[in-house]
């Protein structure tokens, strides 16, 4: 079967190239404010825990509507809380220094909901869902810690305005938990699942 990432995540991509799984992408489109407005306006409340494990099922729902053939779509949707609440992206400078001045000194959760569609031929499917959660504990940063950090551009696309794989390594005390959730993909998690219906990724590697 082939192999589709439903993300156009550069951090999702080079997880799977740094394991050798082939695969394709295919950007799903799917705009989370989007569909948060429209769970809004449902008057549905979901936990974060439901939310990023139906987000994740809607990005490989939309791809594999575009697909023929036989396929396997991995999609996932990555969230930041802090006390119970959803940290979003910052788009601009303040919002980007508020949001780390708020996790400062403070444990937050990371949450990703992993997405597998088994897609046949005939146009049957089968969709697996999980949801990994890490803790993550950032330091006690000085104003000029935090300016410096957003100068550098990094937080705007990112979850929670910092990347733990990049320059906001030096943000974090510790973690607690799977590293590769707070990236983006929780790649044991993925194994596991593609493991248990009969594609191992370690056999990619021979």
């Amino acid at each position: 079967m082939d192999i589709i990432l439903a993300s156009i995540s550069s951090r999702r991509k080079n997880l799977l190239t740094m394991l050798n799984v082939p695969f394709t992408v295919k950007d799903s489109g799917v705009d989370e404010r989007v569909e948060e407005a429209n769970y809004m306006q449902s008057g549905v409340e979901h936990t974060p825990y439901e939310w990023v494990k139906a987000i994740a099922a809607i990005k490989a729902e939309t791809v594999g509507r575009m697909e023929t053939g036989d396929k396997i779509i991995i999609a996932a949707d990555t969230i930041v809380t802090y006390m119970g609440k959803i940290v979003h992206r910052p788009f601009e400078k303040q919002q980007a220094m508020d949001m780390l001045k708020m996790l400062s000194g403070h444990k937050h959760t990371v949450y990703t909901g992993l997405a597998v569609m088994y897609k046949e031929a005939n146009g049957n499917y089968r969709m697996n869902t999980s949801v990994t959660s890490t803790d993550v504990y950032m330091r006690e940063l000085t104003d000029s810690e935090i300016e410096s950090y957003v100068d550098t551009g990094e937080p705007y696309d990112k979850a929670g305005g910092y990347g733990i794989q990049g320059k906001g390594s030096l943000l974090i005390d510790h973690i607690d938990g799977d590293y590769f959730n707070v990236v983006g993909l929780p790649l044991v998690a993925l194994y596991d699942e593609l493991r248990s219906n009969g594609i191992n990724i370690m056999d990619f590697w021979k």
